[in-house]
């Protein structure tokens, strides 16, 4: 016999109301209360380890999106059938399919990051990626006035003037170093290291590191370097191939400080880049082990490539600018 059923047994007797009947009463509930707390438990449980589960499940991937990619990738595979390709055409189709070299279309906008762009610009960069006519082609240059434009833009955003090549390489590198200081990676830019010069010139050519990174690896720092080419560079000549540009440029970097770095016990890191957004090796792998510490200090970043499109954004950005200062204003 239960608890409280012997409590109401033993109390006085009340007459109509008897202390037997509240006794069964009592026990009653008590029994009905224990069946349903053990039903709630056994139905409940299972629910609440599904939806566990389904929570720590990713999400699937919108059938939209797999009937896009799947259509799109067919017909990347057959473009070049059914259109007859001029080399340059061919040349930059091969360079748009680069790893990475889409990423700024991802890039949510964010002005207090950068991640912005006006109209004009969008447009001018998309023509540029997409071989649609920008210019002229003999129009003069009307920021350096030495050359004649071509209609496709190459000379602009290869231009030397201000704002030119300099200054692209100056914003990537400075949202470079952005991406490191907010995944609390140590780092300082444009920092004298006394030995970056040109082996060929001496020390007549001493020059800071781009962006030195602090116990990267080993416990040694890592002197960043960066530089961008055009992709197209040898187009003209026979055998060209996507992507050779950077290599070169990336290979040449190495060739001309990593030894010096070595032997003041640094690291090298060449950082090269084309104009639609193409990354060396490199900086690949740069990129992605930045990437892994922004995704272990950070427990909701959107995306995967969160810092492969803010790079990519600030690389497009500043072609975009290059463009937009040498279209005559009727076209703005």
């Amino acid at each position: 016999m239960s608890l409280p059923t012997h409590l109401w047994l033993q109390g006085p007797n009340l007459g109509f109301f008897k202390t037997t009947s509240f006794a069964n009463v009592g026990e009653s509930c008590w029994t009905l209360i224990t069946r349903v707390r053990w039903t709630i438990c056994i139905v409940l449980f299972p629910i609440l380890i599904l939806a566990v589960s389904i929570l720590k499940t990713p999400p699937p991937i919108k059938a939209q999106k797999i009937l896009a990619n799947a259509l799109y990738g067919e017909i990347v595979k057959t473009v070049e059938e059914k259109f007859a390709f001029s080399p340059r055409q061919r040349a930059v189709f091969e360079c748009l399919r680069a790893p990475h070299a889409q990423d700024f279309l991802s890039v949510v906008p964010i002005e207090g990051l950068g991640q912005c762009m006006s109209a004009v610009e969008y447009r001018a960069i998309l023509k540029y990626r997409l071989m649609i006519p920008l210019f002229s082609d003999d129009d003069p240059c009307p920021v350096c006035r030495k050359c004649c434009l071509d209609s496709f833009g190459e000379h602009a955003v290869h231009c030397k003037e201000i704002p030119g090549f300099k200054y692209r390489h100056d914003l990537v590198r400075d949202v470079l170093y952005d991406v490191l200081k907010r995944a609390g990676i140590s780092a300082k830019k444009e920092a004298p290291v006394n030995f970056l010069t040109d082996p060929l010139e001496g020390r007549s050519t001493l020059r800071p590191a781009d962006i030195l990174v602090f116990g990267w690896e080993g416990g040694k720092h890592a002197c960043v370097d960066l530089t961008g080419v055009s992709p197209l560079v040898g187009l003209r000549d026979h055998g060209f191939v996507a992507g050779q540009a950077i290599t070169k440029a990336e290979a040449g970097k190495v060739a001309k400080h990593e030894k010096a770095c070595i032997e003041n016990q640094h690291v090298f890191v060449p950082f090269a880049f084309d104009t639609f957004g193409a990354l060396a090796p490199d900086a690949v792998r740069f990129l992605k082990r930045v990437q892994q510490v922004v995704s272990s200090k950070t427990a909701h970043v959107k995306g995967q490539n969160f810092v492969f499109s803010r790079v990519e954004f600030a690389i497009q950005k500043e072609v975009a600018a290059q463009l937009v200062a040498r279209l005559p204003t009727i076209s703005l």
